[in-house]
C-alpha cells in the first residue's frame, strides 16, 4: 500500500509492484495446520463437554466452531 502511494506521489507507474500479494507455499502449509489443528481440538473439546450433563448446547457450538476451522484451515490450503 506503501510502495502504490508513493509510486503515485513520485509518478513512477511500477506494475511489478501492482500483484497482488501471493504466500509461499510453507506459509499456506503452517496456516492451514493451524486452522486444522485448531478445529480438532475444538472437534475433540466438544465431544468430551458433550459428556456433561446439561452442556450439550456448548458442545454443539464447539463442534460448529471445529468445522469452520477444519473448513478454513483447508480453504487456506487451497487459495
Amino acid at each position: 500500500m506503501i510502495n502504490k502511494v508513493q509510486s503515485i506521489l513520485n509518478n513512477n507507474d511500477n506494475k511489478e509492484q501492482d500483484k497482488p500479494y501471493e504466500d509461499c507455499l510453507p506459509c499456506k502449509i503452517t496456516g492451514s495446520l493451524a486452522f486444522t489443528g485448531l478445529g480438532g481440538y475444538a472437534l475433540h473439546q466438544a465431544k468430551v463437554v458433550n459428556k456433561i450433563p446439561g452442556k450439550q448446547g456448548t458442545a454443539v457450538g464447539l463442534g460448529v466452531a471445529g468445522v469452520v476451522f477444519i473448513s478454513a484451515g483447508l480453504f487456506r490450503l487451497i487459495v
